[in-house]
Parts: C-alpha cells; sequence; structure tokens
C-alpha cells in the first residue's frame, strides 16, 4: 500500500491553489490533487507536477488547460516580439550601411515583412543580398524583385 502523501491543501503553484487530495495515483505511486486556478476553474494535477521550483527539468502545471494555453500563447507572442525587435535592428544597420550605395526610396520602404504588413505595403527593403546575391526590395509574399526581374539589382547600376 502506498504510503501517505504530504499534505498539500493551501498550497499555491503558480495560479494553482491546492484545495483537496484526489483519489486517483499516478503509475508510479504519486497522489492526485484537485486544485482550483485563479480564473475559478478546477483541475486535477499529480502531486509530481505540483512545483515551484523554476530551475527544475521536469514539466510542471501552473494554471488549468485554457489559462496553460493562454500562458503559452503570450510566452510564443513574446519570444516574437523580441525576435522581430531583432530583425529590424539588423536591417537598421544593414541599411545604415549602404546609404548612398542605393536609391533613397529603398531606404524609406519597411524594415522587414512583419513591419510592412503593419504599414499596409507589400515591399520591404533588409538591406541584404538574395540567395542569387541581388542586393533589392522583397515583396511580402514572395522574393526579390530582382529575381523577378521587377527592379534591377543595386550592383547593377
Amino acid at each position: 500500500m502506498p504510503s501517505k502523501p504530504r499534505n498539500r491543501i493551501g498550497e499555491i503553484y503558480g495560479k494553482l491553489t491546492v484545495i483537496r487530495a484526489s483519489d486517483r495515483r499516478t503509475k508510479s505511486g504519486n497522489a492526485y490533487w484537485w486544485c482550483r486556478c485563479s480564473c475559478g476553474r478546477e483541475r486535477e494535477v499529480a502531486g509530481d507536477k505540483l512545483s515551484t521550483n523554476l530551475n527544475r527539468r521536469k514539466p510542471v502545471v501552473t494554471a488549468c488547460l485554457v489559462c496553460s494555453k493562454e500562458l503559452q500563447i503570450e510566452g510564443v507572442c513574446a519570444k516574437n516580439d523580441r525576435e522581430e525587435r531583432k530583425r529590424r535592428a539588423e536591417a537598421e544597420r544593414q541599411r545604415m550601411a549602404l546609404k548612398g550605395r542605393v536609391p533613397d526610396s529603398w531606404l524609406r520602404l519597411p524594415l522587414t515583412d512583419a513591419h510592412a504588413r503593419e504599414q499596409g505595403k507589400v515591399l520591404f527593403f533588409r538591406g541584404t543580398h538574395c540567395l542569387r546575391g541581388h542586393l533589392a526590395p522583397y515583396r511580402i509574399n514572395g522574393g526579390c524583385l530582382a529575381c523577378s526581374g521587377q527592379k534591377p539589382s543595386a550592383h547593377e547600376h
């Protein structure tokens, strides 16, 4: 017979507060606990998934299923925002090095495809060479304009 689990009632793990023990056990013998999320939903969680240790390698449960999904989406959005800021900073740096060597109209274009979408534009200019070596603006859902024959590359002046 498994040992009696330590009483976790009242303990808080992220958005979850342990409210009562469950009759279930995991295959390894850990007890399940009923937890209430800060949003009011309840969730049954295995005791070995409840932890406040942020450096823990095993996955932990810190919210109900709905809030967990929202937290995951927020995390992905924050990561994407950080990466977009890096892309824009890099594009700005590359474009500054090209000032005077490319048309000024290209330097007035948005920095990245996401930047172009925000402004409702179709073209953007990062200041990088395409796979074929052209230095030209790009279309949002396409490629280099020089590759499609719409604009000459800056190297072909």
